[in-house]
């Protein structure tokens, strides 16, 4: 496979740049204690299906709320449980706040949000979701439970932002969540914001939260192999890690092999207690996104007229006798030749772009504590021999086959020896 530098390189550059995200607002009341800009709960969705940039994971979602501190302010965020693999209220400082780790002022994992009196928490003890709670943001939090500090150096024009993330709800369905309410309280007047009517619709008056590259990569790892990526983009989970590999698309007749051995997870979307014995992750995937500036996830349009994106979680993964999972990476004419390979899992190219440059991006969230050999072990940035030694067998290791190898003489045919 020829290697065109210029391309690697210039993927390496567009990966260290951080989309704005996408705003809405609804005319309503002003309340105390909020941006001027925001008139009603949750304004703001990110996700692959509204706002395809910097690689979002089609099984996610995110939404965000414009907040700003003051003495006598507080907001309660009061929700139930979803019918989801994973969620977190996290608080995050304006971007370019001195002295903000990442922009994390701080989080709050699904499995530490204590239930309301009579509810249970389905991450803490088995039972079904929909259990209540209630989390407060306010100035002096600190360690407490169900608590989140106000951001430092909140103001009108520069908001804070509150952000309630989710991974693979029930059905996949992110458009019927129910989210939770947010009730703002000044002295002794609380308002509770109705909910928005529309999501992530970006209004000319508004400037949406967004971030910048607070460093470079030292040099461009090569092409077809896995490493840490340094990137802050402002709005970073704390819970999840990220590895990540340039790759070239090959002639027609070649595809991509992707292979490495599964992390255990729990089975479904329905919430289940954390940590469980024998499990090590909350939740993984491999996505794969185009090498263009903006950095979308591939997402092609089937014969039936559905979109399928360029991510696969891992219950939509394939493993063997074994524990591996090997992905194949092809076009669209070879899903049906790949679909039939024991034990491989498609994942596309492109029908629409023309560039040969992609990316994939190994998705790492909420390790349990006894498993060394996460995207998070990784502490060297930019280095794929430390993300090797780091990860051990679960390190992904990429290669190119003949697709005509690949279907009759099956995967170790096409393993380097």
């Amino acid at each position: 496979m020829r290697i065109v530098p210029s391309l690697v390189a210039g993927l390496a550059t567009a990966l260290l740049g951080v989309a704005t995200l996408a705003a809405c607002s609804s005319p309503a009341p002003k309340p105390a204690g909020l941006s001027p800009s925001s008139t009603c709960a949750w304004p703001w969705t990110v996700g692959v299906r509204n706002y395809n940039l910097s690689m979002p994971d089609s099984n996610a979602a995110d939404w965000f709320e414009p907040i700003v501190a003051s003495q006598a302010t507080s907001i309660t965020i009061s929700g139930t449980y979803p019918d989801a693999r994973y969620f977190s209220l996290s608080v995050y400082t304006p971007h370019g706040t001195p002295g903000s780790a990442d922009g994390v002022s701080s989080s709050l994992p699904d499995y530490r949000i204590v239930p309301d009196h009579g509810s249970v928490n389905p991450w803490q003890r088995r039972a079904a979701p929909g259990g209540h709670y209630q989390v407060t943001v306010r100035l002096g939090a600190a360690g407490e439970t169900n608590t989140l500090p106000f951001p430092a150096g909140t103001t009108p024009l520069h908001p804070g932002y509150l952000h309630y993330r989710v991974y693979l709800p029930a059905g996949g369905d992110f458009a019927g969540m129910k989210l939770p309410a947010i009730t703002i309280t000044k002295g002794s007047t609380s308002h509770t914001l109705p909910p928005c009517r529309t999501h992530g619709q970006v209004q000319a008056a508004e400037k949406a939260p967004g971030g910048t590259p607070r460093s470079s990569p030292a040099k461009t790892p090569p092409p077809d192999v896995f490493f840490k990526v340094q990137v802050r983009s402002g709005f970073d989970n704390v819970d999840a890690a990220y590895v990540g590999a340039y790759v070239i698309r090959p002639a027609p007749t070649q595809v991509l092999v992707v292979t490495a051995k599964a992390p255990t997870f729990p089975a479904g979307s329905l919430p289940v207690p954390w940590p469980a014995p024998g499990v090590d992750i909350r939740y993984w995937s491999m996505c794969i996104g185009v090498g263009t500036s903006k950095l979308p996830t591939v997402v092609n349009k089937l014969p039936d007229g559905q979109p399928d994106y360029g991510c696969r979680a891992d219950e939509q993964t394939k493993v063997n006798a074994t524990g591996d999972y090997t992905y194949v990476i092809g076009s669209e004419a070879q899903r049906a030749a790949i679909s039939r390979v024991a034990a491989a899992t498609f994942l596309p190219f492109s029908d629409s772009q023309t560039t040969p440059l992609y990316l994939l991006w190994l998705r790492n969230e909420l390790v349990s504590p006894g498993f060394a050999h996460s995207a998070q072990a990784v502490t060297q940035a930019d280095d794929p021999a430390a993300a090797a030694r780091a990860m051990g067998p679960y390190y992904p290791r990429v290669f190119t086959c003949a697709l005509a190898t690949l279907t009759s003489k099956g995967i170790t045919a096409c393993q380097p020896r």
